[in-house]
């Protein structure tokens, strides 16, 4: 196997994982185990235990494709990556203040059915803040290779695309939350 079957293999299984994340996030797959018995926090536990087992075998498997380096930064440019990672850092970490980590988690009951609407702290100037972290993270990264550049993009491809899904959800929910997506930036601070 050669380093364009690796990437193709990247792509593929990141497809299969962005469906099945994205297919146990759906409210109908929500219905279905509410209907089958398993009612929050329940249902959120459940999907955060599988979203990040799910995330771990995924890695693995990508990290026991065949590889090649692609870049190594150093000087300067190692500086900069570094300083955009830890920015990045900043941010994921900046998107949790305002949230009940244990409602995200499934260890608490939320206090109403809908997901929650959050326009304080670092949501006051982007609508997905742990995205932009972790594409930042990702994309800075001053050492990478060729999967790792393929398993970056499918990230980043899934993130946009999910957070179109996540914003008609939160529309449905939260009719105000279109006048916000009008102010505020998805990934980049709008001036």
């Amino acid at each position: 196997m050669g380093y364009w079957d690796s990437a193709l293999w990247i792509w593929l299984s990141g497809l299969v994982f962005a469906v099945s994340h994205s297919l146990l996030a759906s409210q109908s797959c929500k219905q279905w185990f509410y209907d089958h018995g398993l009612r929050e926090p329940r249902y959120r536990l459940l999907y955060s235990i599988l979203a990040i087992a799910a995330t771990g075998v995924w890695v693995l498997y990508v990290h026991q494709l065949p590889d090649a380096g692609l870049y190594q930064s150093d000087g300067l440019l190692w500086w900069l990556l570094v300083s955009l990672q830890i920015l990045g850092l900043i941010v994921a970490l900046a998107a949790f203040q305002p949230i009940d980590g244990l409602v995200f988690l499934g260890l608490r009951k939320t206090k109403t059915s809908n997901d929650p609407f959050i326009e304080r702290g670092i949501y006051r100037w982007l609508r997905h803040p742990m995205y932009t972290g972790a594409m930042l993270i990702l994309l800075a990264m001053p050492e990478q290779t060729w999967n790792g550049l393929h398993f970056t993009l499918v990230i980043c491809v899934y993130f946009i695309i999910g957070a179109q899904f996540e914003e008609r959800r939160m529309i449905a929910q939260h009719p105000d939350y279109l006048a916000y997506r009008e102010r505020v930036g998805a990934f980049i601070p709008r001036l």
